[in-house]
């Protein structure tokens, strides 16, 4: 079964009334791509021509009202019914029309900003309407204003991790830079990259000067950074500079590089888990925690797993299941 046959038959249950909350949280998301909304009115009619006997319960809901009506107050005239065919289409409009209200507040996000979104093992370069560049690294995203960019302020939102080339306007607009955690990074125009995932954030300034600050801790001072400095952030925001650190380290993902050193076998699994999207599993706590150090390009997770393979001397086994497009590897002596 294809994946539009699973939303053609949520929607018809949906239609029918016998939609689950996970088939309607599906069609919620489906709804939020353009191209949808007009298959999503295609099925709608496609589903009233095959559906003419449906009675929607709009008259029995005035019938309800209209013997509680009566009952509360003889002095009131009683509600006529609507009749069948009418109370069909009253029915299906306020579902066209309760529908469009979701799907506006879904969309509205989709309205205001441009999403990028970068698929495991893939790297995007953005070119901004005020001629900054930004290079997305894989399983990123970034959501940048439609409207306005560049008038007064700059202000983008990424998840992942980004490299950001700032252009300096003659107005000065600052360009501000959003993550998920509440880290705010404020430039007039710069150089550097933002790491943002489940497990932290960090900032990396390749040259000029730099803004930070934390919303989460209110009572911190912005924290201004230099050329050569790395910030980590803490879950409470708290913000750690290291000074003089090689930045070329860290831009080695957008040459599919990886460096390491004496970086343990369970961070790298965990590495290749963010860039590639694949599941890791160490077999053994002691292979866990051995060390690898150097500089290794590659722009699959099982290139690079088959070159720590022969460093380490350790076996990696590829564990397919059919049906199942996921990539499990073990790794074991």
């Amino acid at each position: 079964m294809n994946q539009q046959t699973i939303y053609r038959q949520a929607i018809q249950a949906l239609f029918a009334g016998r939609a689950t909350p996970l088939q309607k949280a599906l069609i919620e998301e489906w709804l939020s791509q353009p191209a949808h909304q007009e298959l999503y009115f295609t099925w709608l009619e496609e589903w009233e021509r095959q559906n003419p006997q449906l009675i929607v319960d709009v008259e029995a809901a005035y019938l309800r009202l209209s013997d509680q009506t009566r009952e509360e107050s003889t002095g009131l005239a009683p509600l006529s019914i609507v009749p069948r065919r009418y109370s069909l289409f009253l029915g299906i409009a306020a579902t066209v029309l309760l529908l469009a209200g979701v799907s506006m507040y879904i969309l509205r996000d989709s309205l205001l900003y441009k999403h990028y979104e970068t698929a495991y093992g893939e790297l995007l370069r953005i070119d901004l309407p005020d001629e900054s560049r930004v290079m997305l690294n894989a399983n990123s995203s970034l959501k940048v204003p439609r409207f306005g960019f560049g008038e007064s302020l700059r202000e983008v939102f990424l998840k992942g991790e980004a490299e950001f080339s700032v252009k300096h306007l003659p107005n000065h607009a600052r360009f501000i830079v959003r993550t998920p955690d509440h880290l705010e990074i404020q430039v007039l125009g710069t150089e550097f990259m933002v790491y943002s995932r489940a497990r932290g954030s960090k900032v990396v300034l390749n040259k000029g000067k730099v803004q930070l600050r934390s919303l989460k801790n209110q009572i911190a001072k912005p924290l201004v950074i230099t050329s050569g400095d790395v910030v980590t952030i803490s879950g409470h925001g708290t913000l750690t500079v290291r000074h003089h650190q090689p930045v070329a380290v860290h831009a080695g993902w957008k040459e599919h590089r990886f460096t390491f050193e004496n970086t343990s076998v369970s961070e790298i699994a965990y590495q290749l888990t963010e860039q590639f999207g694949v599941q890791i599993v160490i077999a053994d706590s002691s292979l866990a925690k051995r060390t690898l150090g150097g500089t290794f390009k590659a722009e699959t997770a099982e290139a690079f797993l088959n070159v720590m393979a022969e460093m380490l001397e350790i076996r990696v086994i590829h564990n397919e299941t059919p049906g199942d497009a996921s990539q499990v590897y073990t790794l074991t002596y």
